[in-house]
């Protein structure tokens, strides 16, 4: 049971970290509600040694600037970036343990197909679109795997994360983009590969260089074989590094899958401690540019997490307005929310609310999804 500091309701809808409803975050005074929000996420972000906002030093002091996404972190000999991946202190051997195109800071493995992936209901590795082009099975691709390849560090600092150990990492999780290309080749098994995380943002060049890698090596060799390549992310990236992961996913026949996580900007700085302008823009950028280059199968997809309490049927009509103000036929996928990190108090999105979303997108749009149905006991 949580307790508005704005508005005194008390409602286990409101989460006893965030100390304030949906309503308040929306309507109350934005300059007391924002100061609200800053102490919360950064007493979360000190528990992960991050700092509490994007670093911005002085043109005197600055020692590296990173833009790859809308955080643009200015660093300073002494400073760590947003996404906790850029730490300008030196190792012993007088490094700096930066992610690059050649180096990234990753965890990989193989994940049965079809997998769980939020776009499993319209990819070819869970069903048959894209057959044959993009892939030999007129079916589920039973018997193959995807490379699900988790990058550390995140551009946003969502209290609901359903992965939060991607804010734990050390240089023994740096890899390099030889070995996986290397590795992935060796197996004719894999049939895809997928960025997630975290988010991949903050590594774009990284799974850029890794995906050509691998794409080269298949060409090269004159394999007769399909190798997909998708990425799922907040849609904070670099524009041009976004255009570029989307053309690599057109070529394959994998797509992107974008976490519309709210519409309010004030709900997303709330939520997830950073604007969603950045993930607004891409995202309608890419579907007017390329939707239409491919339909099968779609070349992007967005889903959005129903956290109780704050994200409802409300947000999601109005997020539904939105794709279907660029593309009714875009892919959609409201998910069950299950109560993890910093909101474990909420509890599981109530069914009625699930069902209402569910309905209320359907307005809009022509193919929506309902995923993790299991924790709402619907199969």
């Amino acid at each position: 049971m949580g307790t508005c500091n704005f508005c005194g309701k008390e409602s286990e809808l409101i989460s006893s970290v965030l100390k304030i409803c949906r309503k308040c975050i929306l309507e109350k005074d934005w300059k007391k509600v924002h100061e609200h929000l800053k102490l919360v996420h950064t007493s979360v972000r000190q528990k992960a040694n991050l700092p509490s906002l994007p670093p911005k030093t002085s043109k005197v002091n600055l020692k590296y600037e990173c833009n790859l996404c809308i955080n643009n972190c200015l660093l300073s000999e002494k400073d760590v970036s947003y996404c906790g991946l850029r730490n300008m202190i030196k190792d012993q051997d007088g490094s700096l343990p930066f992610p690059t195109k050649s180096i990234g800071y990753m965890h990989g493995y193989l994940d049965r197909n079809p997998t769980n992936c939020c776009n499993a209901w319209f990819c070819p590795a869970g069903t048959k679109n894209g057959y044959p082009e993009y892939s030999d099975f007129n079916g589920p691709e039973y018997g193959t795997y995807s490379y699900a390849a988790f990058l550390y560090g995140c551009t946003f600092n969502c209290l609901f994360c359903q992965n939060a150990s991607h804010k734990f990492f050390s240089r023994i999780n740096m890899i390099s983009v030889d070995d996986v290309a290397e590795r992935i080749f060796k197996n004719p098994k894999i049939t895809c590969i997928c960025y997630f995380g975290g988010t991949p943002e903050a590594q774009l060049p990284f799974t850029i260089n890794l995906s050509q890698k691998i794409i080269d090596k298949i060409s090269r060799e004159g394999q007769n074989r399909k190798f997909r390549v998708c990425w799922e992310w907040n849609g904070t990236g670099d524009p041009k590094l976004v255009e570029k992961c989307m053309e690599i996913a057109i070529k394959t026949g994998g797509n992107i899958k974008f976490d519309l996580k709210t519409f309010n900007e004030r709900l997303n700085i709330a939520l997830c401690g950073v604007s969603n302008s950045r993930t607004l823009s891409n995202f309608e950028f890419l579907a007017k540019k390329f939707f239409n280059l491919r339909r099968d199968p779609p070349v992007l997809g967005a889903t959005t997490l129903l956290v109780s309490g704050y994200v409802n049927h409300k947000e999601v009509e109005l997020i539904s307005k939105f794709i279907s103000s660029i593309n009714p036929d875009i892919p959609y996928s409201l998910l069950v929310f299950h109560p993890d990190y910093q909101m474990k108090d909420l509890p599981i999105t109530p069914k009625n609310e699930a069902l209402k979303c569910l309905s209320v997108a359907k307005k809009y749009l022509k193919n929506v999804n309902l995923g993790n149905k299991f924790l709402l006991n619907i199969f």
